[in-house]
């Protein structure tokens, strides 16, 4: 496999230093993964390769000169390329391509009494190695503070290559949906539900409010069976279809954003009140005040899906969906002129101020032909979109083809999620899926963009 970091699209023209290593993951049967510590800095065994000798060749005499053992039974993992911008050697920054070719083994050994070779430069920078618990190992980097200013471009690399060891059969859901907007599940279930998924990545993505995530418990916030990022999915007012911006990695505590949100709940309420008499004159569908009351009280976001649920409870309808196709789409067509909304333009720069990155949700939703979307997505570009929904449940294989093309022309970032909400709101949709309902995610550009952010 290979991996090519090129954060500042370096061309081979603009590199001034070039050097090639070899690396090896060594994970033992208690769960531990052998790190080093070189001039304040963690790293895999290895280092660098000889002109005279092979890859491997070189790999087994690193590691016999920092460990003091004969390597052997090991296998390929990883090809990483990095090109690196103002790499300092020596007091002077070189634009550097660095190709490293990592191993992977399970070995048992102790530390003790080994006779290791160390050279007098490592000695001096204060080498040592130690046996750490994986489930500690990502946050034992990144939260490590070094003077060192070799050690961003060591933590990069190093999180990157942990990250493809851990996750190589772990998914990612970049969009779900508590009991703070329209979904089912708590918060905590909702996480429960994710690990027991096999996701190790999830953003709880509700629409307008910041609830969900600021509920969100320390427990799993600390977890090492799961890596949550901050998510919201904010409405914009367009004239028909539905246009919904995900904002992503935010601070949870802008004033703004905050005070938007309140303005939002309110919003909601006269939006949902008047969702509720248009049904109620054209269908002679009535509720009870309490019923009423018990949905504008409600924390978190006020959504239709909430009147749905009434509507099915009643007999009026069997499924959330047919009663957003009979009663709940036609009445919203003649309310939704006088609701008041934002505007794609205000969604993206809430979302920038407090720092996060904003993606256009599932464009198939916004019924527009081929035309109109990139017209749209050019506008959406030059406020400061950052991403696309590419992969989505309700995506077909040839949309998704089409999106992953209009990414790439726009240099936008990658995204994808399973929007889900729970069995009585979307049925068929499985927390972790991705379009069809069938696809599962392993890598998005967003979440690798999310983790440079969280390393720098």
């Amino acid at each position: 496999m290979d991996i090519i970091n090129n954060e500042y699209n370096l061309n081979d023209s603009d590199i001034n230093k070039f050097s090639k290593k070899a690396r090896i993951l060594i994970e033992n049967s208690k769960g531990e993964i052998l790190m080093c510590k070189y001039a304040d800095i963690y790293m895999l065994p290895g280092g660098n390769i000889d002109e005279n000798e092979t890859i491997e060749e070189g790999l087994k005499r690193e590691i016999k000169e920092e460990i003091g053992i004969d390597l052997s039974g090991f296998n390929e993992f990883i090809k990483y390329t990095y090109y690196e911008k103002d790499y300092p050697i020596d007091d002077k920054l070189f634009n550097r391509k660095l190709v490293t070719y990592y191993y992977k083994v399970n070995l048992d050994f102790s530390l003790n009494n080994l006779n290791n070779y160390l050279t007098e430069r490592e000695k001096k920078n204060d080498f040592e190695i130690m046996w750490v618990d994986k489930k500690d190992i990502i946050n034992l980097v990144i939260n490590h503070n070094s003077s060192n200013k070799k050690d961003n471009f060591f933590k990069q690399e190093l999180i990157d290559i942990l990250n493809n060891y851990f996750n190589n059969n772990k998914y990612i859901d970049m969009h779900s949906h508590s009991i703070y907007s329209d979904g089912q599940l708590e918060i905590d279930e909702l996480i429960s539900l994710a690990i027991k998924n096999n996701i190790r990545v999830l953003s709880i993505t509700d629409h307008d409010t910041l609830l969900g995530n600021k509920n969100i418990s320390d427990y799993y916030r600390k977890s090492q069976d799961i890596m949550l990022i901050n998510g919201i999915e904010l409405s914009a007012k367009v004239d028909k279809g539905r246009m919904h911006i995900l904002g992503y990695d935010y601070d949870i505590n802008n004033y703004e954003l905050n005070k938007k949100m309140d303005e939002l709940k309110v919003n909601s309420i006269y939006a949902i009140i008047a969702c509720i008499n248009q049904i109620r004159i054209d269908y002679n569908i009535v509720f009870s005040e309490d019923e009423i009351k018990e949905i504008i009280n409600r924390k978190g976001n006020i959504g239709r899906p909430l009147v749905a649920k009434l509507l099915v409870k009643y007999g009026y309808v069997n499924s959330v969906k047919e009663a957003f196709d009979k009663y709940l789409n036609p009445s919203y067509s003649k309310t939704r002129k006088t609701n008041k909304g934002i505007s794609f333009e205000e969604c993206i720069r809430l979302i920038k101020d407090a720092n996060g990155l904003s993606v256009l949700a599932h464009p198939n939703q916004l019924l527009m032909d081929d035309n109109e979307l990139e017209s749209t997505l050019k506008k959406l570009i030059s406020c400061g979109l950052d991403g696309i929904e590419v992969y989505h449940s309700g995506h077909s294989k040839e949309e998704v083809e089409k999106y992953l093309d209009l990414a790439n022309k726009y240099n936008l970032l990658i995204s994808g999620g399973s929007d889900f909400h729970g069995k009585d709101v979307k049925p068929n949709i499985e927390l972790g899926s991705g379009y069809n309902n069938n696809i599962k995610i392993k890598k998005l550009s967003l979440v690798d963009e999310i983790t440079k952010r969280k390393v720098h």
